[in-house]
C-alpha cells in the first residue's frame, strides 16, 4: 500500500470513528435538580412553617430535589409526615430515607421527583458520631432511553478530625455501592464539608466533577457561613453530563441553608 493510500485510509478511519461517536451522543436532555436542607421546616425566625419551603420548591419546579433534615411524624414538627406534605404541595413523588427513630416518628432525608423512578435504594452509611446516616440512591429516567443515578446525601456534621474521618468513611461506603452500577451519577446534598476537604477531594479522585458555584458560594448561612452544599457528577462512556447553570437562591429566613439549584444537560 502506498504512503498516500495509508494516509487516506487513516483519515477515513478517524472520520468514521468521529461519526460513530457523534451518533452515540446525538440525543440530549436537560434537567433541573435542587438540594435544600430545610431544617425540618424551622426558619431562622424560629417559626415552624413547612409551607414556605414547599413554595420555594414549587416555584423552582425541579425535576429532582434532594431534601435534608426531614421529620416523619415527629412531635417537634406537629407529627406531620413532611415528605407527604411536600410531595402533595409540589405535585411530585416523595421518597423518605430514615436515619433514626425520633420523637414518636422518624428523622432523616427525602427526595422529590417529577421524573419516573426505576429503583430506590436507601443505603445505610457508617454511623456519624452522634447520629446514624443513610443516602437515597435512585435510578431515574431523565428521558426515554436515558436513566441515571440521582443520589441525595447528608454526611456527618461533627467538626475536627473525628468528623472528617466519619465523612470519609461515609463517602467510601457510598462510592462502593455506586461503582456497582454503570450509569452516570449526580450526587447532591449537605456534605458538611468544603470543596478543599479530604472527603470532597476523595470524590474528585474517584472521577467526579464539581459544579462550580462562583463567588456567591456560601450555602450555609448560620453563624459560621460556609460552602458545604454541593453538586458533583460523574460520566460514563456513553452518558455525558454538563452544567448549564448553578445558583444559590437568596432565601435568608426559611432555613439556615440556601436552596441550591442546578440546570444540567446529558448527552447519551
Amino acid at each position: 500500500m502506498t504512503q498516500l493510500k495509508r494516509f487516506l485510509l487513516s483519515i477515513a478511519l478517524v472520520i468514521g470513528f468521529l461519526s460513530l461517536t457523534a451518533c452515540d451522543r446525538q440525543k440530549t436532555a436537560s434537567f433541573k435538580i435542587m438540594s435544600y436542607n430545610i431544617k425540618h421546616g424551622v426558619g431562622n425566625d424560629e417559626v415552624l412553617d413547612l409551607s414556605r419551603a414547599a413554595a420555594i420548591i414549587k416555584a423552582q419546579a425541579p425535576d429532582l430535589c434532594g431534601l435534608q433534615e426531614i421529620d416523619h411524624f415527629c412531635s417537634r414538627s406537629d407529627s406531620v409526615g413532611q415528605i407527604d406534605f411536600l410531595a402533595k404541595q409540589t405535585g411530585m413523588k416523595g421518597s423518605f430515607g430514615k436515619f433514626m427513630d425520633y420523637q414518636g416518628g422518624q428523622y432523616g432525608m427525602a427526595t422529590l421527583s417529577a421524573k419516573p423512578i426505576a429503583n430506590t435504594k436507601v443505603l445505610a452509611l457508617p454511623d456519624g458520631l452522634y447520629e446514624p446516616r443513610s443516602a437515597i440512591i435512585q435510578e431515574v429516567e431523565i428521558a426515554e432511553g436515558c436513566t441515571i443515578l440521582f443520589v441525595n446525601v447528608h454526611f456527618d456534621w461533627i467538626s475536627g478530625t473525628d468528623g472528617s474521618t466519619s465523612r470519609m468513611n461515609q463517602a467510601k461506603a457510598l462510592i462502593k455501592y455506586v461503582d456497582t452500577i454503570n450509569k452516570a451519577v449526580v450526587i447532591t446534598g449537605d456534605f458538611n464539608c468544603r470543596p478543599d476537604s479530604p472527603t470532597m477531594q476523595y470524590f474528585y479522585a474517584q472521577g467526579f466533577e464539581f459544579a462550580q458555584k462562583g463567588a456567591d458560594n456560601l450555602s450555609f448561612q448560620g453563624e459560621k457561613k460556609s460552602e458545604i452544599d454541593h453538586v458533583i457528577y460523574r460520566n460514563t462512556s456513553n452518558q455525558f453530563i454538563s452544567v448549564k447553570n448553578i445558583t444559590l437562591l437568596s432565601e435568608p429566613i426559611v432555613s439556615d441553608h440556601r436552596p441550591l439549584v442546578t440546570e444540567l444537560e446529558i448527552a447519551y
